[in-house]
């Protein structure tokens, strides 16, 4: 689980900001919404939903995300994507940081580097242990790597983490790429239990969401897993879609017309596979919705449904039991949803099986969504600009307000900050209502 995530000198970010997930104790809200960290006494939180006006920075926060991930994936190539805050003078030419807390079994690791868009200066990988942070290891400027020797007593049980490490620090890292890089491009079981569950956590269990998301391997989950296709066709029945079922459709293509299908709708013709020991034909597999209307039923490819049906449909797994241990970024989750979906979707999210180590962190602008029935108060964030065009982070709990306060009417009146400043438009108005714009207008007009 996500317990923080840091950032600087990116985008719209200047000095460093924080994402803490770490739920404050003065809240007794929604209990089931928090996950205990080990025996320490504190909970992380299981939802985050961000509002902010446009241009604030919020989805540069989840660009943060995207390509720190990104440069653990494919260093050389991720750093062309290093965008430094570009309105100080001062700073420039200083690194980007980016560094990730997270809870792993009852132990909270910290991962980040100090990155330009040409090297990278620092990497750090520590285990936190009464608010300390204990070096696995640490790489400079020169690509040298140490690790901690104060930490392999916590890790007694995976001789292979620093046999690894020992073996990699050897020699030093390329000026473009993480040491990480190095770890993750051996077998999973040369890295040893400790540096693979990082790396998965790091890589794969950190799911990024686009506006424009689809999932890829919708139609196979809804294929091979009649559990999660019943699911899903009950919640779409069930927030009013008009869907009461899903039905996959197989129909055998010579090879030569599967090519006239490529160009359709992504939602229609989700893959075309070959048969096993069939060489002439591949099969095309299409995603129907069932309507029931009174006493008779009919089926629409998937891709007629709205764009918010098609929408909600590739979300569907950030909900499925089998997303255990994922942490689901989404931006704009209000993107072609109805308000009340949207609450409902955050709503099952964060009521349903409470204690999984399962995570939800969206951007929207849906104020609709500001209420303390729904969520904590810790679990909503604003973000905005600052005299300076830095983009600052601030939790709806560092606000003194009552449990019964309508924070969706505060909001709105600026109370939180996180709102577009509307200048006055009445030079605007009466220029356009001006009669030498009349006349200008008059003028252009073609005669009849």
């Amino acid at each position: 689980m996500l317990v923080s995530f840091s950032v600087s000198n990116f985008r719209s970010f200047g000095e460093e900001e924080t994402l803490n997930m770490v739920a404050s104790n003065k809240i007794a809200d929604h209990p089931g919404h928090r996950v205990a960290i080990g025996k320490t006494g504190k909970h992380v939180l299981r939802s985050a939903v961000i509002y902010g006006a446009n241009a604030a920075g919020k989805s540069n926060l989840i660009r943060a995300m995207r390509v720190a991930q990104r440069l653990i994936l494919e260093t050389p190539r991720g750093l062309a994507a290093i965008e430094p805050f570009r309105f100080d003078r001062e700073n420039a030419g200083q690194p980007s940081s980016f560094e990730f807390r997270f809870l792993l079994g009852e132990r909270v690791f910290v991962y980040g580097f100090d990155v330009t868009n040409k090297q990278i200066l620092n990497e750090w990988l520590a285990i936190l242990k009464d608010d300390e942070e204990l070096p696995i290891f640490e790489r400079d400027q020169s690509g040298f790597t140490h690790s901690g020797d104060k930490t392999r007593r916590f890790f007694a049980d995976d001789a292979t983490m620093f046999k690894t490490l020992d073996l990699l620090t050897q020699l030093p890292s390329k000026e473009d790429e993480l040491f990480l890089n190095r770890v993750r491009g051996l077998p999973g079981a040369s890295q040893g239990d400790t540096l693979s569950a990082i790396v998965r956590w790091l890589t794969q269990d950190l799911v990024i969401l686009e506006p424009q998301h689809r999932a890829s391997d919708i139609l196979d989950r809804l294929s091979s897993d009649p559990a999660f296709r019943t699911f899903t066709s009950r919640f779409l029945k069930g927030v009013g879609t008009g869907i009461g079922d899903l039905e996959l459709e197989e129909a055998a293509l010579k090879p030569k017309d599967f090519v006239k299908f490529i160009d359709r709708q992504f939602a229609e013709v989700l893959r075309g596979v070959r048969p096993e020991g069939a060489a002439d034909h591949v099969v095309e597999r299409r995603l129907l919705a069932e309507h029931d209307m009174q006493s008779d039923s009919f089926r629409l490819p998937f891709s007629e449904e709205s764009d918010g049906t098609q929408q909600l449909l590739h979300l569907m797994p950030v909900l499925s039991p089998s997303q255990q241990n994922k942490v689901v970024v989404i931006d704009e989750l209000d993107r072609s949803l109805h308000p009340l979906i949207c609450w409902e979707f955050i709503r099952f999210f964060s009521e349903t099986r409470p204690g999984d180590r399962k995570q939800l962190i969206v951007t929207t602008h849906e104020a609709h969504l500001l209420n303390q029935e729904l969520l904590r108060r810790d679990e909503y964030w604003f973000v905005e600009k600052d005299a300076a065009q830095q983009s600052r982070l601030v939790s709806l709990s560092d606000f003194n307000i009552r449990n019964d306060l309508q924070v969706q009417k505060g909001y709105l009146q600026g109370r939180f900050g996180a709102i577009p400043v509307i200048g006055a438009m009445d030079d605007l108005e009466r220029l356009l209502n001006s009669p030498a714009a009349e006349a200008s207008d008059a003028a252009q007009a073609p005669s009849t």
